[in-house]
């Protein structure tokens, strides 16, 4: 009586059985969805970076404009002080006139 039909023996074994499929269905449909967000993701394209990148060469051209000038300025400044002490020099000196 060692083969005896047990019915709750082959229940289980069928549950077990569904279950197994139920989980590799499972995981086939998490892969399509990996794969779907993966291809919807390479069809993307960067955004258009170029008006950014001349809008910064315009601003670097500025500035090393301003630091010209700038540079200029510093040496008119030199000169002017240079010169303003010459005159402060000249007309405290009464011999000068």
């Amino acid at each position: 009586m060692a083969s005896k039909f047990n019915i709750k023996d082959q229940l289980a074994g069928v549950a077990a059985l569904i279950a197994a499929i139920v989980a590799i269905g499972g995981g086939f449909v998490k892969y399509g969805e990996i794969t779907t967000k993966l291809d919807a993701l390479s069809e993307q394209t960067a955004p258009d970076l170029t008006p950014l990148a001349q809008t910064i060469g315009n601003v670097n051209k500025g500035v090393s404009e301003n630091q010209t000038d700038i540079a200029v300025l510093q040496k008119e400044i030199k000169l002017l002080k240079i010169q303003l002490k010459e005159i402060k020099v000249s007309t405290s000196n009464p011999l000068s006139n």
